[in-house]
């Protein structure tokens, strides 16, 4: 029997322009979806479309069941009453306004009645209390993101759509703030479209992912699969591999993370202060049996989940009672005799971690 299920956001669209054609189809339920592609393939445009800056040739576009966008039927809701935000690359902030002029803009958009995140209380969330009087040429990059954040949440959106966000900030700046994206959306509920060529943001951020190539739909797959795809067949993603996760500084001065405290160096940060932690793929080392006198402070046993061989690289995925994504090569794999259930120990030196306020 079919379902009776409604998905959140349905669309069927096709635009043409120049010698470039989008022509997409996908269903997605709510929570966060990331679209995935190299450069080109038309993520942008379609979030373009979604957002009704772009009118579609011809297809539909249906929000939460209602039809947003249909050529059949000409029709093509104004954009002001879709309830949809947006947050491009580079936060595209009004410059003549101060920083609380910009949030407050957001939130004077919406009809009262549907306003249900207070702008201080979202300021403070975003540690961008202290921000509200200066204007953005005096921002550094991740205070304007934040801040276009800050802008967007602050209409309580319907669906907030995300164009590469973080993509010209630099690895800190980048995990700081798809570490606030995850927790605005655990915390307001909002609905997340993100649109990135970084497959390390993407296993942060959405467990499914819709991948575009050549303005057509590739797959629409677990997010897992694409480390399959990755390591198989394309370098889109392959260098910034990274384990990012929010965690929480212990009295001892080490950093939970989900069931496991990883032993880090967290200077600045006090206990329980939420922090973002980010390893590289590449500096995780495995072994059969648990290592004695070596440097390297984080030893973790675990079971294997998963492992994926390709042409580029080899991937394995370790659950320590929180998963790992561990970068190897073939031959390795092959003398370890590395394969899901197997008892392994995850290894990491302390400055292999990267760390920032979360």
């Amino acid at each position: 029997m079919a379902s009776s299920v409604v998905p959140f956001l349905e669309f069927d669209i096709q635009l043409h322009q120049g010698e470039f054609t989008l022509d997409v189809a996908a269903q997605f339920e709510g929570g966060i979806t990331a679209v995935f592609g190299p450069s080109g393939a038309g993520k942008s445009t379609l979030l373009g479309c979604l957002a009704g800056m772009i009118t579609p040739d011809s297809g539909h576009i249906r929000l939460d069941g209602e039809t947003i966008f249909c050529s059949a039927d000409r029709v093509r809701q104004p954009l002001q009453s879709l309830g949809i935000a947006m947050v491009f690359q580079d936060g595209m902030l009004f410059p003549h306004k101060t920083v609380g002029e910009n949030i407050d803009y957001g939130y004077n958009l919406t009809h009262p009645d549907s306003r249900r995140i207070d702008p201080q209380e979202l300021c403070e969330f975003l540690q961008i209390g202290n921000l509200v009087d200066r204007y953005p040429v005096s921002l550094s990059g991740g205070e304007r993101q934040r801040v276009a954040l800050a802008r967007s949440v602050a209409t309580s959106p319907r669906l907030l759509l995300l164009d590469e966000p973080v993509a010209s900030l630099d690895i800190r700046l980048r995990n700081q703030v798809v570490s606030y994206l995850k927790q605005i959306h655990d915390r307001y509920g909002i609905p997340m479209i993100y649109v990135s060529h970084s497959i390390s943001d993407v296993m942060a951020l959405a467990p499914n992912a819709l991948v575009l190539e050549r303005g057509s739909v590739k797959s629409f797959c677990p997010v897992i699969d694409l480390v399959a795809d990755i390591a198989s067949s394309t370098r889109v993603g392959r260098d910034d591999i990274d384990n990012l996760y929010v965690g929480t500084v212990t009295p001892t001065g080490a950093i939970r993370i989900g069931d496991v405290e990883v032993v880090a160096q967290p200077d600045g940060y006090g206990p329980g202060q939420q922090v973002t932690v980010s390893i590289s793929a590449s500096d995780i080392m495995l072994a059969l049996e648990q290592p004695r006198s070596i440097s390297a402070r984080n030893v973790l046993a675990g079971v294997i989940q998963r492992v994926e061989v390709g042409d580029y690289a080899a991937f394995a995925f370790v659950d320590t009672g929180t998963e790992f994504v561990v970068e190897l090569t073939s031959e390795a794999v092959e003398s370890l005799d590395l394969r899901p259930g197997k008892d392994v120990f995850v290894l990491f030196k302390t400055s292999s971690i990267t760390i920032t306020a979360g």
